[in-house]
């Protein structure tokens, strides 16, 4: 059915299914005639049919069968596995009988002649008077159904089941066969349908690499030849253009990105000048001198638009020259002090400097500037008013240690997993703040690597996140 259109496809599956659903149920009918043919099973008023036998039994033993020494010579006669019955005495008492439950409840209204109680069909009660010169002396009532049944009673649950799938049964096999075609018709689909999505999915992620190669004379064998023809044309004409896209969004996003935190650092000192009300000239140069670091360090940024490509490259170097790390630090906290004051959170930093001499190391100051403003950053835009944010710094003659950590909202099980990954912004559960690059991070770790260092997230036990940086020092 491959090579056929699906109209075709879906005409014949229908008929099919109704075909064999016919074929079927007359086939389960033969077996059931059989089946009652042979004596297996009983039919519907087998039991019924037994009701006279016992009724001129009853008739030729009257007085016996109102005696309970009669009980085993009445069930003889009585096929006690399919008829259930009561005895009961001139005044409606039950005498004697063989039932799960109570037929009728005593006293029993006698009647004076039998007759069949078919109000509860197909339940069926037959009362069979017992009259001596006129008298009635008794009553024998039997209950019975109208229904198939097995001549050994043990299997009496798969002929109701058997009776009730006979009734049933075209709908039933409507529903299998629908559902079988269906699966393979879904089968079928799966292919074609795979292929299509997966081919739709790595032109989305601007990947071509690859082909449909699905053949078919079918509606989808013909879209598949379209889309294969389209791969192959929008490879050729957009593959110099996505490449084109991509390095412009790599540069744009990466200064766009690390220019937010000297603008705002500048807007904060500018502002502390002109609320201040009475200037003291030590703290405007303090301040004047604080933005024009920070603007310098914007027009290095802009001077490094080409920043995440030479880091990313195998030959990237770090430019070591010593400094004071201890006052590089705080220089850097009196910038993060205003940038958490904006918003209204605390910052505060320890540092445990272990040293035997406490004088200059190698550092590219540079390097560890970006990897500290873009974990405060991120602590900062992911903690709310009234939080806090700590960095402790810890020195050896070897290693730098660093961790920051927040009160805030913490990692997602998706953000630990994804959070250093290219153009990563973060679950959306938890981020807030959407427009920045998802550069930061990755920045941080390819830097933190060619310190030959390591760089863990994680959460805090008491709630918030924590980012832990190990790096040599040269």
């Amino acid at each position: 059915m491959k090579n056929i259109t699906f109209k075709k496809q879906f005409i014949i599956s229908i008929l099919l299914v109704l075909i064999l659903s016919i074929l079927f149920t007359v086939a389960g009918a033969y077996v059931e005639i059989k089946l009652i043919q042979k004596g297996i099973v009983l039919k519907a008023n087998y039991y019924e049919s037994r009701v006279p036998e016992v009724e001129t039994y009853i008739n030729k033993n009257k007085e016996k069968v109102l005696n309970k020494n009669f009980k085993k010579d009445l069930e003889s006669i009585i096929p006690i596995q399919g008829i259930e019955y009561e005895v009961v005495n001139s005044k409606g008492e039950l005498l004697y009988g063989h039932f799960n439950e109570i037929i009728v409840q005593a006293p029993v209204k006698l009647k004076k002649q039998s007759e069949i109680d078919k109000s509860e069909s197909p339940k069926m009660i037959k009362y069979i008077s017992i009259i001596n010169n006129n008298k009635i002396e008794g009553m024998v009532i039997l209950k019975y159904e109208l229904k198939l049944s097995a001549r050994n009673p043990k299997f009496n649950w798969i002929v109701k089941y058997l009776d009730v799938f006979t009734m049933l049964a075209p709908f039933i096999y409507i529903i299998i066969f629908t559902f079988v075609f269906a699966s393979k018709l879904n089968n079928r689909l799966k292919i074609p349908l795979n292929q299509l999505m997966i081919g739709a999915e790595k032109i989305k992620n601007k990947d071509l690499e690859f082909k449909i190669d699905y053949k078919s004379k079918d509606e989808l064998g013909m879209l598949c030849n379209s889309f294969e023809e389209m791969r192959v044309e929008l490879k050729k004409s957009l593959q110099e253009q996505w490449k084109m896209e991509q390095e412009r969004k790599e540069m744009v996003g990466a200064i766009a990105h690390d220019l937010k935190t000297p603008i705002t650092i500048i807007k904060g000192h500018v502002e502390g000048l002109i609320d201040s009300k009475r200037l003291e000239e030590g703290k405007v140069y303090r301040y004047l001198d604080l933005i024009n670091k920070n603007a310098d360090r914007m027009t290095k940024l802009i001077e490094k638009m080409n920043i995440l490509t030479k880091i990313e490259k195998s030959d990237f170097t770090l430019k070591f020259k010593r400094c004071n790390i201890i006052e590089f630090i705080n220089d850097k906290t009196d910038d993060y002090n205003i940038l958490a004051d904006n918003k209204k959170i605390s910052f505060e930093y320890t540092i445990k400097d272990e040293r035997i001499s406490n004088g200059l190391i190698n550092m590219d100051c540079g390097a560890l500037s970006a990897i500290l403003d873009n974990l405060v950053s991120n602590s900062i835009r992911f903690t709310p008013e009234g939080g806090s944010i700590y960095l402790n710094l810890y020195l050896t003659e070897e290693k730098i240690i660093l961790s920051i950590s927040d009160t805030g909202c913490g990692f997602s099980k998706k953000d630990i997993a994804n959070i250093f990954k290219k153009f990563y912004q973060g679950d959306e559960s938890r981020s807030k703040e959407k427009g920045h690059s998802g550069l930061g991070l990755y920045i941080v770790r390819t830097l933190v690597n060619k310190f030959n260092g390591s760089i863990e997230a994680k959460n805090n036990e008491k709630g918030g996140a924590i980012v832990s940086v190990s790096m040599f020092v040269s």
